[in-house]
């Protein structure tokens, strides 16, 4: 016990620090860890993982699912809650047609990003119990409206388990861009991994009216395809399984 009351105080006080970063770091009362936030998918194989905003947004949602089921091809959905609501027999066809389903906010606000941890979870959990009540589960991503995404709502994406999704391939198809130009601008910009920014809705002051995204599709598939590309899921593309169990 003497040695113990002779050790330097730093010594002493390790343990303690180590608690405080402990804390500090988790999902202790000093705060959360934010969730984890993607960009890419895994890029040690030639795949993509093609994802649609904003709906569901008939006519729009149903051609698109035409498209991908005529040609072998799986996608990502990020809906928004109240869309869902309002078109429930859409949502599932995109389960019942092996796309998977992401949430993209109850309302699109664009003030989400502002809001602090209770105002987020809010929305949130709104947007989480629309979707799990019409598909019967609860989706594993999130993906912020105008991907503008704080460390606030990271934190409260990890307290609800869920995992942050953005791209890093924009199609411009938001900025009413020809099907031509969303189609060049798609296989311009892609590469392994890519996670392609595509909508099939409108919500948040866009254009529901999504002709050009649906007419250019084909010719994304196609294009894709010619340079060997193949169509996963963003859980799929995010799965270390994809590179043998490592993150590359």
């Amino acid at each position: 016990m003497e040695k113990a009351k002779n050790l330097p105080r730093w010594l002493i006080a390790i343990p303690l620090l180590l608690f405080v970063l402990f804390l500090l770091g988790s999902d202790g009362v000093l705060g959360a860890a934010p969730a984890t936030h993607f960009s890419s998918g895994e890029s040690c194989r030639r795949a993509v993982a093609l994802t649609f905003d904003d709906g569901p947004n008939p006519p729009y949602t149903q051609r698109l699912l035409d498209i991908l089921r005529a040609n072998d091809a799986t996608a990502t959905f990020f809906v928004v809650g109240e869309a869902a609501l309002a078109h429930p027999e859409v949502l599932r066809q995109e389960r019942d047609s092996g796309m998977a389903v992401g949430l993209h906010s109850y309302g699109h606000s664009a003030a989400l990003s502002t809001m602090d941890g209770g105002e987020f979870r809010a929305d949130l959990d709104r947007a989480e119990a629309a979707i799990e009540g019409i598909l019967g589960y609860k989706p594993a991503f999130y993906r912020a409206p105008y991907g503008h995404t704080s460390e606030t709502m990271l934190r409260e994406l990890r307290r609800a388990g869920y995992s942050s999704v953005g791209w890093d391939v924009d199609s411009d198809d938001w900025e009413e861009a020809s099907a031509d130009a969303i189609a060049q601008k798609v296989l311009a910009e892609v590469h392994p991994g890519a996670i392609v920014l595509l909508h099939d809705g409108g919500l948040g002051g866009g254009n529901p009216d999504r002709s050009a995204t649906v007419k250019a599709l084909p010719a994304i598939i196609a294009g894709l395809r010619e340079r060997g590309y193949e169509f996963l899921t963003v859980p799929q593309i995010l799965d270390p399984e994809v590179c043998g169990g490592s993150r590359r």
